[in-house]
């Protein structure tokens, strides 16, 4: 028997208020005091991640300041903790720690804002932030063809927002939310053949390339499979970028260079790959080869495939669900948003995958596993901490909701890839028959 929309509603509310509760009054309050402990507490930790762009922005437009040099890196440590980080404290973070590491059309798209005060901008953000992302959910829905009813969209919106990683997002007002808008934005546009704009928006989300460069070889490829009808997108792409960096040569000449440097102290002061950090540096490594090569034979193999289509929605959502895998770090946790369209699409074809066979089963349920536990677990963690507070500050409880972070994207690209090997082998999609494809019987 189905649940009831009106009770998964309710449920789901209830998952949402004890994930904050969990999130903000336990979580949060406890590494602010462990920062405290250590004396590098910020005072922007609230929509700390934009207070770089807000400064550099600042002393760009107002100074023209580098915002790559040291001494700009040393400013922004300054703004956030009161002093610059010192590498003879053992306990403060690295030199370089939140050093400017965005092209310098960051600080010039987020020019509109720079007039106010970082306390304003901090409003504003949290105003639009929540919105914008429960609109990508919406946005994404339609790129994949799906219709729901509205209580299965304020379902999605719910535990959307409720993610670990957006709540991330949300509290540090990251930038990757307005890429996932941007991208979301850019791809709705596409299936309405509204190559233009969608090109446009594209490259706007190039503001954290890290997200969006796997993403944009293959729509690029995509529009090489029919060039006479997509090269508006293609050319409204690379047109946009090479603008976007020509004005920020005129704004800073010699800008790149500067950027490049920062980029490559990065993963000094950052948590390795995400294969690497699970799997170890040699496995971790091959793994994240082969989900890239997947990537680009299943890119190639859809081309020419129509948006829309089940060839042209496998490929871009395997792509996007490939891209945490091959960020540089494992520590920006807000960056698996791109894995959205890939986690709706799965979660639409649930029936048909849970009708397969045993193994796809199992897989299909450690998936579900691994994206509820940060749920679940996080009522479990708030609810007992009303009965037992200091049991609930230790860190093997009070992280307890967290160690499943990590296994989702392995799991969402494990059976994304079902499908996609399928469409490598120039096979028709068919969820059903491709699923069953997995039963060794």
């Amino acid at each position: 028997m189905r649940p009831r929309p009106k009770a998964t509603l309710f449920l789901t509310i209830l998952l949402a208020v004890g994930t904050c509760y969990y999130y903000f009054g336990l979580l949060l309050p406890q590494l602010r005091r462990q920062d405290q402990a250590n004396g590098i507490a910020t005072h922007y930790g609230y929509g700390g991640d934009f207070y770089p762009i807000w400064l550099t922005g600042r002393a760009l437009l107002m100074h023209r300041s580098d915002p790559y040099t040291r001494e700009m890196t040393r400013n922004i440590q300054t703004g956030l903790y009161g002093r610059p980080m010192d590498a003879n404290r053992p306990l403060d973070h690295p030199v370089d720690y939140h050093a400017f590491a965005y092209p310098l059309y960051a600080d010039l798209l987020a020019a509109p804002m720079l007039p106010f005060s970082f306390d304003t901008v901090r409003i504003l953000l949290s105003l639009l932030l929540a919105p914008l992302t429960a609109a990508s959910v919406i946005l994404w829905l339609r790129v994949l063809g799906l219709r729901v009813q509205p209580s299965a969209l304020a379902t999605l919106i719910i535990l959307t927002l409720a993610n670990y990683p957006v709540l991330e997002g949300l509290y540090q007002q990251q930038l990757a939310l307005l890429v996932g808008v941007a991208l979301a934005a850019s791809l709705a546009l596409l299936v309405q053949n509204r190559l233009l704009v969608s090109g446009i928006f594209l490259a706007f989300a190039s503001v954290k390339p890290q997200m969006v460069w796997l993403v944009a070889i293959f729509m690029l490829v995509w529009c090489s499979g029919d060039w006479k009808r997509r090269k508006t997108m293609a050319l409204s792409f690379l047109l946009t970028i090479a603008l976007l960096g020509l004005s920020s040569q005129v704004a800073l000449p010699g800008w790149f260079s500067g950027w490049r440097h920062v980029l490559a102290g990065y993963s000094a002061y950052t948590l390795p790959p995400l294969p690497q950090l699970v799997l170890g540096r040699l496995f971790g490594s091959a793994v994240a080869l082969g989900a890239f090569a997947l990537a680009v034979a299943i890119g190639w193999k859809a081309r020419r495939a129509l948006p829309g289509s089940q060839k042209f929605l496998v490929a871009l959502s395997f792509t996007l669900a490939v891209t945490p895998l091959l960020l540089s770090s494992a520590g920006a946790a807000f960056d698996q948003v791109v894995m959205l369209p890939g986690i709706f699409w799965l979660w639409s074809r649930r029936e048909e995958i849970l009708n397969a066979s045993r193994p796809v089963r199992v897989l299909m349920l450690a998936a579900i596993v691994a994206l509820s536990w940060q749920w679940v677990a996080g009522c479990a963690v708030a609810l007992l901490s009303l009965a037992f507070p200091e049991w609930a500050r230790t860190s093997a409880v009070l992280f307890l909701p967290m160690r499943m972070e990590a296994s989702l994207p392995f799991a969402v690209i494990a059976l994304l890839s079902l499908l996609a090997l399928r469409l490598v082998r120039g096979r028709t999609i068919n969820v059903e028959t491709a699923l069953a494809d997995s039963n060794p019987v």
